[in-house]
């Protein structure tokens, strides 16, 4: 949903908190057999070695089967404390599915993009393509891991005269 400055916004449906109560719910009662501690660790180490600043189309591909491969043991996490004060065993829970869906984003994102730009060096496209790849990626993520690209333009305005527009340039170090 795209909201316009000065336009009004919906009011929010009556049951909109509910989803983020039966969120807190299914980790908190979560009976799995890994610990979320295990699962971020695998986590970490998917991101540090496929989506590290340097990357390339090998390594971004295995990258992504390797955060799907994180989705499917979802359904085996466990929480072990279900109590409702000072819990950082629920916290961890809530953060890690937090991470697991901007690196699954991220991840797929860098896949797609075929050039270097910003904190992206992709060894098997060096340059930068702005014809191409001069867009904003939109990602829209599914309840199991898949995600959906889309794109729009990148505006080369502001929505007021007070601050100065600065294009986009390459980096040079």
């Amino acid at each position: 949903e795209l909201i316009r400055p000065a336009e009004s916004i919906a009011p929010l449906p009556p049951k909109a908190g509910e989803a983020a109560l039966d969120r807190l719910d299914r980790l908190r009662f979560a009976k799995g057999g890994t610990r979320v501690a295990a699962m971020r660790d695998t986590l970490q180490r998917t991101m540090q070695k496929h989506a590290a600043v340097f990357r390339n189309t090998r390594s971004l591909a295995e990258g992504v089967g390797k955060i799907a491969n994180i989705w499917t043991g979802l359904p085996d996490l466990s929480v072990a404390d279900r109590s409702l004060i000072w819990n950082s065993d629920l916290m961890e829970a809530l953060e890690f599915e937090n991470l697991l869906a901007n690196a699954t984003v991220t991840m797929a994102g860098a896949d797609a993009r075929h050039e270097s730009r910003g904190a992206q060096a992709h060894d098997d496209y060096p340059e930068r393509d702005d014809e191409n790849w001069m867009k904003h990626t939109v990602a829209h993520l599914d309840d199991q891991g898949g995600v959906d690209l889309s794109y729009r333009p990148v505006h080369m305005k502001t929505l007021t005269d007070a601050v100065q527009v600065f294009p986009p340039k390459k980096r040079v170090y």
